[in-house]
């Protein structure tokens, strides 16, 4: 790689060890600003601990906690740096203490180090040492960014021309929250050194929280140009061509794994920039690889990126059983809509497993905050428990269908209240057609259902619940008696049941089934029925 134009890594280079000098300082640098810690590390055990050295101590400590190496950072300054802690240690094993005081969250503490190290006049001459303090406390959760500008400030008084400053000073701004005047720190690092990679890194990382692509994606390509091997930039190309572009997020994850230190993560992300780019057969190849390799160690998320690569490439066998060793392996708080949606459709490849798979896509549907994407499991699930002959299972959801979805029509209420009628929930049934008369008063259908619905709760017609309905349906079935007549004939014959069985009126019974023959001349039950109630008129019975 290219030696990189950023910020000094606060080093003080006058007494390095021989040993470092053969090693390359400038490697040593560019591992750390490149996050390859891990690296920077082993050149560093080599050549730390002795009291002439003390700037890579404080390397050696920073490259821990950038790890997460707490307890070795611990023993490192236990038993190199014991005197770290006294006003006459050397400044940087004092920083070097400070930080991992820091990272343990002893800010009293780490605090009175940074004050002692402050109020030496000495160290207020030295720029490359307030920058260390100052880029402890920016970096350490716990740190003063404040605290941090305050030293820059004084460092800047005397190396005015020195853009790293600048670079601390918007990192110490960013902290705070303080965009507009990070911003202006980014700004002035480059106007001071225009091929500062990192410069152009920083600005653009302000742009990525505000997913501002058309700003940051300018800022990052000009770092690349500078040098194709910063990983940092390379690990924001790809994240920023996930989503639009899987090739070149391939090409750029691919460059990053090149220029930085063995991760598990960069084996996960591999796995699924390759399912992205649909080469299933590799994913699942580099996927077992990797299982064998880790054993139980894996993250169970690597078995979900199994089975999507199984089902892409038509092994649903295979992706059932990985989807299915996913869920056992993972922390139920880590599951995801999508997860459960997965499991559905790859359950549904079994024989009778409607039930099981509507369960699946229920709790998809739950977990699910996208209205649209409710609406679609719903539609799903409907048609799972349509098909099981789960007539009332499957009228809920087309309920909560009816609820999800943007856009409903005429169909969505007929469909929801019919399959209330098949599951012989009448009354609910003709709460559904009552709202469907509501939106849709000029059409039969509402009317037609409510009424079959009354007629199955009022079997014996003595509330008359299904009469006004019925009447309906003729008034509007009457202007297209072609289209209607099946529904037309049902009204007639109920009317004519009504008035015959119910009030008496023998004469009108008479007109409803005249009018039911005038329509269905072949029916021969109503032809005895006007044959009966014409004798019983004429007998005046």
């Amino acid at each position: 790689m290219k030696t990189k134009n950023m910020f000094p890594l606060l080093l003080v280079f006058a007494f390095a060890h021989p040993a470092v000098r053969a090693q390359g300082i400038d490697e040593v640098k560019e591992l750390i600003d490149n996050q390859q810690y891990k690296s920077a590390e082993i050149v560093l055990e080599k050549t730390t601990g002795s009291d002439n050295n003390p700037e890579f101590n404080y390397l050696l400590v920073k490259t821990y906690l950038e790890q997460d190496k707490k307890i070795e950072a611990r023993t490192f300054i236990n038993t190199h740096l014991t005197g770290a802690g006294s006003a006459d240690a050397a400044p940087f094993n004092r920083i070097a203490y400070a930080r991992y005081l820091l990272s343990t969250g002893n800010k009293i503490k780490a605090n009175d180090v940074f004050r002692s190290l402050a109020s030496d006049k000495k160290n207020q001459r030295d720029p490359a040492l307030l920058m260390a303090m100052a880029e402890v406390s920016i970096e350490e959760n716990d740190g003063d960014a404040s605290l941090a500008l305050d030293w820059l400030k004084i460092a800047q008084k005397r190396d005015k021309n020195n853009a790293g400053i600048d670079l601390l000073k918007g990192q110490a701004y960013r902290k705070l929250s303080d965009a507009s005047n990070a911003y202006t720190s980014y700004q002035e690092a480059l106007k001071k050194d225009p091929n500062n990679l990192k410069g152009h890194y920083l600005l653009g990382k302000i742009f990525t929280t505000q997913k501002n692509a058309d700003v940051y994606l300018p800022h990052f390509l000009n770092a690349y140009e500078l040098d194709p091997g910063y990983a940092p930039v390379l690990n924001e190309l790809y994240k920023h061509y996930y989503y639009l572009n899987s090739k070149l997020a391939k090409k750029y994850l691919l460059e990053y794994i090149a220029h930085s230190d063995y991760s598990l993560q960069n084996e996960y992300d591999l796995i699924d920039i390759l399912y992205l780019n649909g080469d299933y057969e590799t994913a699942i190849d580099s996927a077992s690889t990797l299982l064998s390799k880790e054993g139980e160690k894996v993250k169970p998320r690597l078995y979900k990126l199994m089975a999507y690569s199984a089902a892409k490439s038509g092994d649903s066998t295979a992706a059932l059983k990985f989807i299915n060793d996913y869920f056992d392996k993972e922390d139920p708080q880590k599951y995801v809509a999508p997860d459960f949606e997965l499991r559905a459709q790859l359950t549904n490849i079994l024989a009778g497993a409607e039930t099981e798979v509507a369960a699946y896509y229920s709790i998809a549907a739950e977990m699910d905050t996208v209205t649209a994407n409710k609406a679609k499991y719903a539609t799903t699930i409907a048609g799972l428990y349509k098909k099981a002959g789960d007539a009332h299972r499957q009228a809920i959801w087309l309920g909560k269908l009816y609820q999800w979805k943007e856009k409903t029509n005429n169909i969505d209420l007929f469909n929801w209240g019919l399959a209330y009628y098949t599951a012989k929930e009448y009354q609910l049934t003709d709460s559904v057609f009552s709202l469907y008369t509501v939106r849709y008063p000029d059409d039969i259908y509402g009317y037609y259902w409510k009424a079959q619905a009354n007629a199955a709760i009022d079997t014996s017609m003595i509330d008359a619940l299904a009469i006004p309905s019925y009447h309906k349906v003729v008034e509007i079935g009457e202007r297209d008696t072609i289209t209607h007549k099946k529904m037309l004939v049902k009204a007639y014959g109920y009317l004519g049941g009504y008035e015959a069985n119910i009030t008496k009126d023998y004469a009108k019974s008479l007109q409803w089934f005249e009018r039911y023959l005038l329509l269905d001349n072949d029916n021969a039950d109503v032809k005895r029925y006007v044959e009966m109630l014409t004798k019983w008129i004429a007998d005046k019975k």
